[in-house]
């Protein structure tokens, strides 16, 4: 056989040649489409990450096609690595010699997810008529993008469009079921929380987060009947054995509650329930000071996660150090007071929207105060945006720059009030 084969190719080595550049040809083809196909599925199930991989390889056989760096855009984008979906973007526009309207999409929903959502909705929404295939894309996008800066009630009509126009989707009820959660409205939210479940009962996410508000409103037997599914489910995901350990700790099996959270904070170091719970189990074994320190790494993760500072006070306490105890206490009072009064602001805008710049610019401040930069600017920037000379706001952001060692950034908002003062006291 093999002599055969040999002696063929002498005797016809450029028919051979052609031959093996054909088979090398379908094999690079049969690989980039299954590299494509593998992140196109990557992206649905978000895994951005894996997605990349596979587009990546897919680009090496396909450096000339629209359609990958397109979708290679699109996992930058999802995936939050904005200046590689835009260059992906852009080379989309020198293969076409132009923008076709799936790339003028995509770029119009980077412009979304990059901050301007309000500007961009009105398009965007215009496609969902003519582009029936990109709808649940466009939709997911805009209120993810409202969701990301708290704008809770642009973020709830999006999910509701989405329902609307396909009532047998999960994800959409999930969504608005944490929009809702943020809007005070736990009813509603775990309706849609149990609507989702009903469509994708296998759905991890959504039994989690089911457990998670029965375990928020103590109510265990319920959340231990959804956790209990889940570690049968997966039984070695860690957020389980997390939420599993909370219910523990809640029955008063606390040797149970530690194997599980002990064993889930290797892969969650920064899981703020986790790491309260494990901080609570400490103080009642009176290992204060292993509680302060777990309740230190909490306060550098979320410096506004007020229950920290109230445990902290307790743990400094433990170990008499009453003063450390007291300038705890007056932190948790204060950042308690600062989120409570945020998310009034912010429930009321979503249920009455303004055009008030002092209503953004204290939403603004106090999620700076709680430690939420990218919230906190992002509605600074609504608040000049409302109104571009409003000085309280042009305050807020230069005080912020210049407490973050940013004095450029600073500059153009001093220059502003300083402007403002001379026109003020000017004869």
């Amino acid at each position: 056989m093999l002599r055969r084969l040999l002696s063929m190719i002498r005797r016809r080595p450029k028919t051979t040649v052609v031959v093996v550049l054909l088979l090398a040809v379908a094999v690079a083809y049969l690989y980039a489409e299954w590299q494509w196909r593998s992140a196109q599925t990557a992206l649905r199930e978000n895994r951005p990450a894996d997605a990349r991989k596979h587009v990546d390889r897919c680009l090496w056989v396909w450096p000339r096609s629209t359609r990958v760096h397109l979708l290679a855009a699109r996992i930058g984008r999802v995936g939050g690595d904005f200046e590689t979906a835009e260059s992906h973007l852009n080379r989309c526009l020198k293969l076409e010699n132009g923008a076709t309207q799936a790339i003028q999409l995509e770029f119009l929903l980077l412009r979304a997810q990059t901050g301007d959502a309000d500007e961009v909705a009105v398009t965007l929404l215009d496609y969902i008529e003519s582009n029936e295939h990109e709808r649940e894309l466009i939709l997911l996008t805009l209120a993810r993008a409202f969701m990301h800066h708290l704008r809770y009630g642009p973020a709830y009509v999006c999910l509701s469009r989405w329902i609307d126009l396909n009532p047998d989707v999960a994800r959409p009820y999930y969504w608005r079921g944490w929009v809702l959660e943020r809007l005070n409205n736990s009813e509603g939210a775990m309706k849609d929380y149990l609507r989702a479940l009903d469509i994708e009962p296998d759905s991890l996410m959504t039994r989690l987060h089911v457990a998670e508000m029965y375990l928020a409103e103590n109510k265990l037997d319920d959340a231990l009947t959804h956790l209990e599914r889940l570690r049968r489910q997966a039984p070695d995901r860690a957020d389980v054995k997390a939420r599993l350990g909370q219910c523990r700790y809640l029955q008063g099996q606390t040797e149970e509650a530690r194997r599980l959270l002990e064993t889930a904070v290797k892969e969650l170091p920064n899981d703020l329930e986790l790491l309260l719970h494990l901080a609570k189990l400490d103080l009642q074994e009176g290992k204060a000071v292993e509680a302060e320190r777990r309740l230190r790494h909490m306060i550098k993760v979320d410096i506004g996660y007020s229950e920290a500072h109230y445990n902290l006070a307790s743990a400094l306490q433990m170990q008499n150090r009453p003063e450390a105890a007291k300038r705890a206490l007056a932190d948790y009072r204060r950042y308690r007071t600062a989120l409570e009064q945020a998310n009034k602001l912010l429930r009321h805008e979503a249920q009455y929207p303004s055009n008030d710049p002092a209503i953004a610019t204290e939403i603004g401040g106090l999620l700076l105060q709680i430690g939420h930069e990218r919230s906190g600017t992002y509605w600074l920037d609504q608040a000049l945006l409302r109104n571009p000379n409003y000085q309280p706001a042009h305050r807020a952001f230069a005080d912020f720059f210049d407490s973050k060692g940013l004095p450029d950034q600073a500059a153009p908002h001093r220059r502003r009030l300083n402007e403002s003062e001379q026109r003020t006291t000017a004869p």
